[in-house]
């Protein structure tokens, strides 16, 4: 075989997956810019890139898009992405198709610990109190109580996560496992406080498990990007290894992997970076498991293509979706996560009864 025409075919391969890679960045800004013009107050494109560009515009409109579209909007970017790239980093770290940051707990773990503040602070629950104040009484609840108990809650079962899968015995089958279980009991812990709560309690309860980016702000924004970051950092620079892992365990080993310490480090990142998105957010489920797949069909098994796309196509899906919540219903914003669901279960339904694209 010529040498030469192994090398312009690996050219050629790499040529078509950075075009993807290009192309649905080129597509970022351009949804990133429509999400900003979306919303119950009409507000033209142009006077947009004024305001933007620090332009003279009526006050009401500055404070609408900086205050609100805007953290909004960049919240669902990084929502998307670090959802993505975590479910993509599971799914190979673990050899399975099915795991994701959803399906492993953590959401349920996240949705447990708000519920059980909410519920053994008796407060006065008002809608608008839980629209202004993501989810907080007015009167009893400290400011960001209900986020701190759903951020310590998931951080527990992500603690309880990484010790069983630490031990030399645990499978990645296994881990998939624990993940389902943990998810059943906070599920079912969730359903018996809201069985008990009150008619407030229920509604704030029910109203933060619902993935909504309209709660976010500069603070939360912030926090997210750091978590972000470092994440997507670790997880790019593993995706050699995630490589390397597919031959087999005992193949990487061979080769010199660190098998058991990469994944418990992906596991800790993943986990780590999916509560504080949850914490922020709300649960936003089956991005972080279709975008992986979808993306492994338009460029193969090479993580290091995977992870990059994933991060990429999650950002500009949310984005997308988040724009579509707030324009299907008039006057109000349907939140995301009832989107994302509705869209991510039929299409995955599609991709299991196709075995080959599974």
């Amino acid at each position: 075989m010529n040498p030469y025409s192994v090398t312009g075919e690996y050219r050629q391969y790499l040529r078509q997956k950075y075009v993807l890679l290009g192309g649905m960045l080129l597509l970022l800004p351009v949804a990133f810019f429509l999400s900003i013009t979306a919303g119950p107050v009409h507000i033209g494109s142009a006077e947009i890139i004024r305001i933007l560009l620090g332009g003279e515009a009526p006050d009401t409109h500055v404070r609408i898009i900086y205050h609100f579209r805007l953290p909004q909007s960049v919240a669902a970017v990084l929502a998307g992405a670090g959802l993505a790239i975590s479910g993509a980093s599971m799914q190979a770290v673990l050899r399975n198709p099915l795991c994701s940051p959803f399906t492993l707990g953590i959401s349920g773990a996240a949705a447990f610990g708000a519920a059980s503040v909410i519920f053994l602070r008796d407060g006065i629950v008002t809608a608008t109190a839980i629209t202004a104040t993501f989810a907080e009484t007015t009167a009893f609840l400290p400011a960001g109580s209900v986020t701190a108990g759903a951020f310590l809650s998931a951080i527990l079962a992500t603690g309880l996560i990484l010790t069983l899968s630490g031990r030399r015995s645990a499978k990645p089958e296994t881990i998939i496992l624990i993940g389902v279980a943990l998810g059943a009991f906070y599920g079912a812990g969730t359903m018996m406080l809201q069985y008990f709560a009150t008619e407030r309690q229920l509604a704030a309860m029910v109203y933060w498990t619902f993935g909504d980016t309209q709660r976010a702000n500069w603070y939360s924004v912030g926090i997210m990007s750091l978590f972000v970051a470092v994440s997507v950092i670790y997880f790019i620079s593993q995706s050699r290894n995630y490589n390397t892992l597919a031959l087999g365990e005992e193949n990487a080993l061979s080769l010199g992997v660190p098998v058991r310490r990469m994944r418990l480090g992906t596991m800790f990142f993943a986990s780590l970076l999916t509560s504080v998105l949850v914490t922020s957010l709300g649960i936003i489920g089956f991005v972080g498991l279709v975008v992986p797949h979808t993306v492994r069909l338009w460029v193969g098994s090479d993580n290091r293509f995977v992870l990059l796309c994933s991060l990429v196509c999650g950002a500009l899906l949310l984005l997308i979706a988040d724009t579509a919540a707030r324009t299907i219903t008039p006057g109000c914003q349907m939140p995301v996560s009832i989107l994302t669901a509705f869209l991510g279960a039929p299409f995955f339904l599609l991709m299991l009864l196709n075995k080959s694209e599974v």
